[in-house]
């Protein structure tokens, strides 16, 4: 597993949020600078973890459901 504070995968990430939600890329930022200070502030890199895992987590709900919007539709009425 990547460590926390890894440039690429806070970019890969950021890159795949706003591919999926403009809005949700905003919080994503926000909720990153807040998770490093205080990582920063506690010397732990438990929030820089708990930041990973929650928008691993948002990332994968998003792609589920857009999945399932798409795939039960057959357009039949």
């Amino acid at each position: 597993m990547p460590e926390p504070g890894d440039p690429l995968v806070e970019a890969a990430l950021r890159v795949t949020v706003s591919g999926l939600d403009l809005a949700a890329a905003e919080r994503f930022d926000r909720e990153l600078s807040a998770a490093r200070q205080e990582a920063e502030r506690t010397g732990s890199a438990a929030p820089l973890r708990t930041f990973l895992h929650r928008w691993r987590v948002f990332i994968a709900l998003r792609r589920h459901l857009d999945d399932s919007r798409g795939h039960g539709d057959t357009g039949d009425t």
